[in-house]
């Protein structure tokens, strides 16, 4: 590539220059106006929901050592009395929910409930006059919308992320059977989530709840990015609604944490395990058949069902399986929830 030589004359170089300097000056206020525009919204709408974003801390036992261990999330105020709402894994074994607000001050709660099937779950503190989340319409989302997620990721309080709405209407399946995990009709959004921002606001640029932020998708080697998913806030508060209802908090149904199939012979088959399952934490493996649990006889996947929903999260079962031809005896303790 060869390069010209010009000649300017000095009257020339100052018009020249002149005229460059006055296309920046034309052009940069527009360009500056749309940016701050942009911006403001994303300010604005921060501010509106940041008192109502809350930090959810519990306290639990480890289902590997048995020792008390500390659980973050985040939740979203939905009434001035004291409820608020988050996922129902945030809640995980909970023995103790402590609530602390954006003001700082900071509450044991006094109750909690959840529905494991739909990863949705409420907590009340003895609170008055608390600030409440705008709740807004997540039927009626478009992809391209501003999306801000905030929450408590690893601890770092009040973080806000920003992106867009990716995608509307994703289901993860991530089970083979009714005891284990599958999500139906999430929001996708690139906003970035992080262990902690569980349970979390997704909001608009006005400011308004669209949905709950619940997990990060990162495939099967670890490396996908900007996949993050909702519940949308009009699913999530219609099971909120229903908990807040009930009679006797703390209902959690307890959970195995196996994938299952009918077995020929007689007895289920496991056939995998979902992310933290408390089977496999307590040994037992794919290919191993359960025959009976506490003595009961297991024929099928109703049978097994109806014996794990009989007990209450924290029950220790005895479990008779099949592996490699030989009978053995496991010993399971259920958890509190579906991770």
């Amino acid at each position: 590539m060869k390069f010209c030589k010009s000649v300017l004359s000095k009257s020339a170089f100052g018009v020249y220059v002149f005229f460059i300097l006055s296309l920046f000056l034309i052009s940069s206020p527009a360009v500056h106006s749309a940016y701050v525009g942009v911006e403001k919204a994303v300010v604005e709408a921060v501010q509106k929901i940041e008192p109502s974003v809350v930090n959810v801390k519990t306290i639990y036992t480890s289902s590997y050592s048995g020792e008390n261990k500390e659980g973050i999330g985040s939740g979203i105020i939905i009434s001035k009395d004291g409820w608020i709402i988050t996922n129902t894994h945030v809640l995980k074994n909970a023995k103790k929910v402590f609530i602390t607000l954006n003001d700082g001050r900071s509450f044991e709660a006094s109750d909690w409930r959840g529905d494991p099937a739909e990863d949705v779950a409420v907590v009340k503190i003895s609170a008055s006059n608390l600030p409440v989340a705008k709740i807004g319409n997540s039927d009626n989302l478009r992809k391209g919308q501003i999306a801000i997620a905030i929450g408590n990721p690893w601890k770092f309080t009040s973080t806000v992320t920003v992106g867009c709405v990716s995608a509307v209407n994703r289901d993860l399946d991530l089970s083979s059977s009714n005891l284990s995990l599958s999500y139906k009709g999430l929001i996708q959004t690139d906003a970035a989530i992080n262990p902690g921002n569980s349970g979390g606001a997704l909001v608009n640029s006005s400011g308004e709840v669209i949905g709950m932020n619940t997990l990060v998708y990162t495939g099967s080697t670890g490396t996908a990015q900007g996949l993050s998913f909702s519940i949308p806030i009009n699913t999530a508060m219609g099971v909120a609604r229903g908990l807040i209802q009930q009679s006797g908090g703390g209902k959690l149904r307890p959970w195995l944490g196996i994938k299952i199939l009918n077995y020929k012979g007689g007895g289920v088959i496991i056939t995998g395990f979902p992310p933290d399952s408390p089977a496999q934490s307590a040994g037992l493996k794919a290919g191993d058949i359960i025959v009976s649990i506490n003595n009961k006889t297991v024929n099928n996947n109703k049978d097994l069902q109806k014996i794990i929903y009989s007990l209450s999260p924290g029950d220790t079962l005895v479990m008779v399986i099949v592996r490699n031809g030989q009978k053995y005896q496991a010993k399971v303790r259920l958890e509190g929830m579906r991770q």
